[in-house]
């Protein structure tokens, strides 16, 4: 059948050259990316995306010229175009692990933790064997303190790679949190074994032996973590904090102020020197100390709790309790912040919320957490242990003998709370003062049972 007219006749012999203007514009998209390639080869990452955008204009659908033109912008830490350009990749190819793994890596630059992490989970579902996904998949996890979840990343790392070392010091970065400290320091240990110039290696094995109470060991390992590292600014406020314990203000002064000096902004020196302040009984510096905390470190709990403690025992009980909660809410590491939420509450009527929330938190605690020491002072706190039962525990049943002391320490401070709750003065003040005898001044009991005995002695 003959066409009606002859359109059809003069549209045809354009055809080929619109099949031919696809393939021109594949070749030049080709040659773009082959340029950009050469140009990143040599080092001009830069100069190379002007490139791989040449590329992606001619051919919207070239996954790997989204994709090194994403690495370019990776390496400029322009990570927002750089995970619009890995985005680009994975939804061309959703079995490409790498794009998932480097979009991973560019949400990591953005703090977007949660999609870090699944596009992490992603990478890690197409290559089991990634150690890299493993790894950065902790640090987004560690980020968002889910510390059990960082610990079996490493665990994976460490099966899959058993002589890496860095594997071990962040493991045993993990486990300092977690409250493992003998298994932080053996793996410290092994980290040190494979590679012994890593200062932070030292300095994660220095806390965790304080911790212990081996002070000449967390001595030695604080010292060589400032020689390997003098530029760091957490190697002295380790050193400080370690001073500290041992009431050696003025040491724990010229490191905080060292420190200070390599970095001026960091959180974790005010808190250590806002606990030098209070040590010292400059309560108003230890405030401005701990608010500098906060507002230099808004994510880190730390910051929020120890502010908040000594709002509590200053008696700012308002402010105490909204950075108490906060701290609760950023995942902080110490549940004695749970305890005096507890005494907020019950000292201001509420003592049914108080007990419904410690309960709900003793609910919650997994396994041999749930018998732990931290366990007996909240089912003391609600009534559900009776205090002799409560003292004698705190003397003769601990994970380790080098808590024992202070354990006497906070059962002394926590048992007294509950005589002056019920207008039993004397016994208040009898069990704060035993708590003082047993001068263990690096518990938060031994600071509060101060403040109760001042707040006595005043008129």
């Amino acid at each position: 059948m003959k066409p009606k007219s002859g359109r059809l006749l003069w549209i045809l012999p354009f055809v080929p050259l619109l099949l031919c203007s696809c393939d021109v514009h594949k070749k030049l998209a080709v040659w773009h990316y082959q340029q950009g390639m050469k140009k990143l080869a040599g080092g001009h990452g830069a100069d190379a995306l002007a490139d791989f955008s040449a590329a992606v204009a001619q051919d919207p659908r070239f996954a790997d010229a989204y994709f090194y033109r994403g690495a370019c912008y990776f390496t400029l830490s322009n990570y927002t175009a750089a995970v619009n350009d890995f985005n680009q990749v994975t939804e061309l190819e959703p079995g490409n692990g790498r794009a998932f793994f480097y979009n991973g890596a560019a949400e990591l630059g953005l703090k977007d933790f949660p999609r870090a992490i699944t596009n992490f989970t992603r990478a890690i579902a197409l290559e089991s064997s990634d150690e890299d996904a493993y790894n950065y998949r902790c640090v987004a996890r560690a980020n968002l303190r889910d510390w059990n979840g960082a610990l079996d990343d490493f665990n994976r790392v460490i099966a899959l790679n058993p002589g890496n070392a860095s594997a071990y010091r962040n493991r045993g970065s993990i486990e300092v949190p977690l409250k493992e400290y003998e298994r932080a320091v053996a793996d410290a240990d092994k980290a040190i074994e494979l590679d012994n110039t890593d200062a932070v290696m030292y300095r994660i094995r220095g806390h965790a032996k304080s911790t212990l109470k081996d002070f000449p060991g967390a001595a030695a390992d604080f010292d060589k973590a400032i020689e390997l590292a003098p530029g760091s600014s957490e190697c002295y406020a380790g050193r400080a904090s370690l001073k500290l314990r041992l009431d050696d203000f003025d040491g724990a002064d010229a490191d905080l102020a060292k420190a200070l000096q390599l970095n001026p902004k960091s959180p974790l020196v005010f808190v250590g020197r806002g606990f030098l302040q209070e040590k010292r009984g400059d309560y108003s510096g230890a405030l401005a100390d701990f608010n500098r905390a906060v507002e230099l470190g808004p994510q880190f709990a730390e910051t929020y709790g120890s502010l908040g403690l000594l709002q509590y025992n200053l008696s700012q009980w308002s402010p105490a309790l909204s950075n108490l909660r906060k701290a609760v809410e950023t995942h902080c590491t110490e549940d004695d912040v749970r305890f005096y939420i507890w005494l907020i509450e019950a000292q201001t009527g509420k003592s049914a919320d108080a007990n419904r929330e410690l309960r709900t938190f003793l609910n919650s605690l997994p396994g041999d957490k749930a018998t732990d020491w931290t366990a007996r002072i909240a089912h003391f706190l609600v009534g559900d242990l009776p205090e002799g039962d409560f003292l004698k525990q705190a003397a003769t049943e601990a994970r380790r003998p080098s808590a024992i002391k202070g354990q006497i320490c906070e059962s002394f401070y926590f048992a007294g709370m509950k005589h002056k709750l019920v207008g039993d003065q004397p016994g208040a003040i009898a069990f704060f003062h035993k708590c003082l005898d047993t001068k263990e001044d690096n518990t938060f009991g031994y600071f509060s049972a101060q403040f109760e005995l001042r707040a006595q002695s005043q008129p």
